[in-house]
């Protein structure tokens, strides 16, 4: 069997703006990346805006010609109830520009209905772009588990869809492997692997389970999650995409992380 494709998502190392993230990419080995188009300025984090024809964008699109780095993703897109327009003037127009295979998405939305939607919405303005729209879930979200997010994209009837796994938000939801045979295979186009430690946040703790999501994740092998069974579960052919912020790593440089993401995740590719 053919080893899986591989992709260093931007979370990894969230401090590289996107055409740093190309060439951490490149250097660690990985063929794909996964692009944030904007980050606001924080601590670590670069402010940056790809949305618009500028430097970011033109120097991302001449690392990836540079590099031979495809996008297999383009981040990230939220559903918020009190924020009607829920995509960024420029976000699909560039994600296409690069080259992307997917945008993703997550909602906030209390209303399942609501959140049906306006996926469909999005699903349609993507399609025009030739981009498949990936839902993501997680248990502190509007669509909190799997079977949640598959009931959502099966309803909206819209052909360039998906359901993104995030092995930590799956385990946090509850998930087992097994329940990932019980989806159409058609539905995982991708997922998002990752450890974690054995001291789960309780579903209820929202705080707790966003500061584990956003800088408490392990590198494959690290933690406690079953992950050769998780891997084995999915569709034979598609991307491993690590997605593995880690507050304790955050002192090295983006390709140091991004060459150890590489080096733990190659081992479950198969």
């Amino acid at each position: 069997m053919s080893p899986r494709p591989l992709s260093l998502a931007h979370l990894t190392v969230l401090d590289a703006t996107p055409p740093e993230l190309v060439s951490a990419a490149a250097a660690a080995g990985f063929p794909h990346g996964g692009n944030r188009l904007t980050a606001a300025p924080r601590p670590g984090v670069p402010p940056y805006d790809c949305l618009r024809d500028g430097p970011c964008l033109r120097e991302t699109l001449l690392r990836l010609r540079d590099t031979g780095v495809t996008v297999l993703d383009t981040e990230f897109l939220r559903f918020e109830p009190d924020r009607p327009v829920g995509v960024p003037e420029g976000f699909l127009d560039v994600s296409a520009r690069l080259g992307a295979k997917h945008v993703l998405v997550m909602s906030a939305e209390p209303e399942e209905a609501r959140t049906l939607d306006r996926f469909g919405e999005l699903c349609d303005q993507a399609a025009t772009y030739d981009l498949g729209v990936g839902l993501e879930f997680a248990v502190y979200t509007g669509v909190r588990t799997l079977a949640d997010a598959a009931r959502l994209v099966k309803q909206s009837g819209r052909p360039n869809t998906s359901v993104v796994v995030d092995f930590l938000h799956f385990s946090r939801s509850g998930g087992q492997p097994a329940h990932l045979g019980t989806v159409d295979p058609a539905l995982l186009h991708y997922a998002q692997v990752c450890d974690a430690g054995p001291d789960m946040p309780a579903p209820t703790d929202t705080p707790n389970l966003i500061r584990e999501a956003r800088g408490g994740r392990f590198f494959p092998g690290e933690g406690t999650l079953p992950l050769k069974d998780l891997v084995a579960a999915l569709p034979p052919s598609i991307p491993l995409a690590i997605e593995a912020p880690s507050v304790a790593l955050a002192h090295l440089p983006a390709v140091e992380r991004a060459r150890r993401a590489h080096d733990a995740l190659r081992r479950y590719a198969c």
